[in-house]
Formats: structure tokens, C-alpha cells, sequence
């Protein structure tokens, strides 16, 4: 199995994924691992909200962003709370480490981490 465990800021340990790497194979919707855009040493973990050639509206500014080719826009579900691309834009996939599956501990969360996405979030310009 090509995967590893990694711990989320809320304290799971989560199942990574990472054949989604091999041709950048995500979803929207997709829980993603990666790298900081600010400090490469930090890894974090949001939801993936849009993909290269999306249109999104920013909630907080209202503004229309086309995602960039080789990038995509994340955003944590706690969205009060969360530093994510409303903060610092849309990240590069190559810094992208995998997609969690599954949360393995503790073992009163052990489940599978399910795909969604905000509503209204993807603008069909």
C-alpha cells in the first residue's frame, strides 16, 4: 500500500493516500496533505475546494478567481477559524503530499474521511 500516516491539528492520525500524485488525480472535495506555501517545514491538512481552471467566489471579498494552471484552493471546514488560500491564495499542486482516506485514531473517530463541498463555493462563469 502506497500511503502513510499523518496527524491533523485536531489530533488524528489519518491515512494518506498518495497515488493521486502520480498524475494529479484529485477531486473536489478531496481532504489534502501539504506543504505550507509559507513554510515548507509545516504540513497541513484542508479541504480541496477548486482545481486548475475553476472559477471561485472568495467568501469573505466576493471577488471571482480563476485558479491557475498547476494550482488549486483549499479551505479548512472550521472556515471561521481556518488559515487557508482566502488567506494566501491558490497553491501550487506540487506542493501537495496526498489525499487522506481514513482517520485511524483515536479509535472512537476511526472512519472514512468523506468528500464534500460548500455550497455555492465553484462560479459557472
Amino acid at each position: 500500500m502506497d500511503g502513510e500516516m499523518t496527524r491533523s491539528s485536531l489530533g488524528d492520525v489519518l491515512l494518506v493516500e498518495k497515488f493521486c500524485l502520480a498524475k494529479y488525480e484529485f477531486s473536489h472535495g478531496d481532504v489534502i496533505i501539504f506543504r505550507s506555501p509559507s513554510d515548507h517545514k509545516k504540513t497541513m491538512v484542508k479541504r480541496l475546494i477548486a482545481l486548475p481552471g475553476d472559477w471561485i467566489r472568495d467568501p469573505e471579498s466576493h471577488d471571482i478567481i480563476k485558479i491557475p494552471e498547476g494550482h488549486c484552493w483549499v479551505e479548512g471546514d472550521n472556515s471561521t477559524s481556518s488559515f487557508d488560500s482566502r488567506a494566501f491564495g491558490p497553491i501550487p499542486l506540487g506542493l501537495v503530499q496526498g489525499r487522506a482516506t481514513s482517520i485511524v485514531w483515536p479509535p472512537q473517530r476511526v472512519s472514512k474521511v468523506e468528500r464534500r463541498m460548500p455550497t455555492g463555493r465553484i462560479s459557472s462563469i
